[in-house]
């Protein structure tokens, strides 16, 4: 389960690729991303539009099913710990969604 703390890591782990990266280097994505298949180069445009989605993203939290794959309920809730209260079972999952920024505020 993402948190925003660890939305504000992978947006400083975004900064420094950015930064330091060379960004026409494809084997770089592959080492660092464990895939070798991987083959996706970023510029820096892209990566800053994506480093601003995230932090205005809304993050919220839902209960799935044990496989992930469907939600036991229409229910978005502010915290992990009242996502946590909704559990119905031990098997149940809790989901961040990510939701982008409300179109006003962009």
């Amino acid at each position: 389960m993402l948190t925003r703390q660890n939305i504000l890591l992978i947006i400083a782990a975004l900064q420094f690729w950015a930064d330091e990266m060379d960004p026409n280097e494809s084997q770089w994505l592959k080492v660092y991303s464990g895939d070798p298949t991987a083959d996706q180069i970023w510029t820096a445009d892209e990566i800053q539009q994506l480093r601003s989605q995230l932090a205005s993203a809304h993050l919220k939290y839902a209960v799935t099913n044990a496989a992930g794959t469907e939600f036991l309920s229409n229910d978005l809730f502010s915290t992990p710990q009242a996502a946590e209260q909704a559990r119905t079972d031990t098997t149940s999952l809790l989901a961040t969604v990510i939701l982008p920024a409300p179109l006003e505020s962009l």
